[in-house]
């Protein structure tokens, strides 16, 4: 079985990309039948240095793999060539990984960034969930108002979002429409979302008006009801379901907390760039191959 960190680099690049092992660089050999192969020192360096390992060991791992690549190489040309092509691919990233690193800690603007991109995680304010019944009315109207009044007299007594949501259903509406909703927690300036549940990368934020904003967030506990509220929408009934208080780190928490995120945005942004680089030159087809595997993996610490 092929090890990820013995000879793996030496097999499918020195063999796969030539036909063969080598038997005239110095090195050791290792026989397949009566063909005397040879291991380059240098991996045998470098096997006893990332694993640890005595010269024997690393002698032997190194002969296993060089013996079996040989047979692959010869009797499963093309599937060498495409391991071939995913190991430079893996190396270009690891080295892409490495090179960032090298870069120093995460910056505070890299920081900021990712912050803002995660606030509710990140740099979370206070957040009210609720269930509301709204009239729904564009302009003042005092019908409209007595009639969200009489919900909230019929909703006085509830102990929770489905008792509250019954109540207002059953309050008669006449000719008005009324509406009851369940909605995500919201900070003070409107945005609204569960930071359980996020939205995807790249989304919209859900932002609902200020004035029921503000009439949320002065809600201070579960099972609270708000007086009447006003809004462009019409009259609320709010009840809190869910407190969510502010969970902001220390800047240093941040940025311990996004090292590896922040190494693999700049290792893509790096990739990126390579992959434009090399899109735009002419390079040897096994470059070229290993370039567009390095474009199919996820760059990661």
């Amino acid at each position: 079985m092929l090890r990820a960190e013995s000879s793996v680099l030496y097999l499918f690049v020195r063999l796969a990309c030539s036909g063969g092992p080598s038997e005239r660089d110095e090195g050791s050999p290792a026989q397949l039948g009566s063909r005397a192969l040879q291991v380059d020192r240098g991996v045998l360096t470098q096997l006893q240095q990332t694993l640890a390992l005595t010269p024997e060991r690393a002698q032997e791992l190194a002969t296993e793999d060089a013996l079996l690549a040989s047979e692959l190489v010869r009797g499963e040309p093309m599937l060498a060539r495409s391991i071939e092509r995913v190991v430079l691919a893996r190396t270009l990233a690891r080295a892409l990984l490495e090179e960032t690193e090298q870069r120093g800690p995460p910056t505070d603007s890299e920081v900021q960034q990712l912050t803002q991109e995660r606030w509710w995680e990140l740099d979370r304010p206070r957040m009210v969930a609720v269930v509301h019944a709204v009239v729904l009315s564009e302009t003042e109207n005092l019908e409209a108002e007595a009639l969200a009044r009489r919900i909230a007299k019929a909703v006085a007594a509830a102990t929770s979002a489905a008792e509250f949501e019954r109540s207002a259903k059953a309050v008669q509406a006449d000719h008005y429409s009324i509406k009851v909703e369940t909605l995500p927690p919201v900070t003070l300036d409107g945005r609204a979302l569960d930071p359980a549940m996020p939205p995807p990368a790249g989304a919209s934020e859900q932002h609902l008006a200020s004035e029921f904003a503000a009439a949320a967030q002065a809600l201070d506990h579960e099972g609270q009801l708000s007086p009447v509220v006003r809004s462009p929408f019409g009259y609320h009934v709010l009840w809190a379901t869910r407190i969510l208080e502010p969970r902001q780190p220390s800047l240093g928490e941040r940025r311990e907390l996004l090292k590896p995120e922040v190494l693999q945005r700049r290792a893509l942004a790096a990739q990126a760039q390579l992959l434009e680089r090399q899109r735009q030159e002419s390079r040897p087809e096994q470059a070229r191959s290993a370039l567009q595997a390095m474009a199919q993996l996820a760059v990661s610490p």
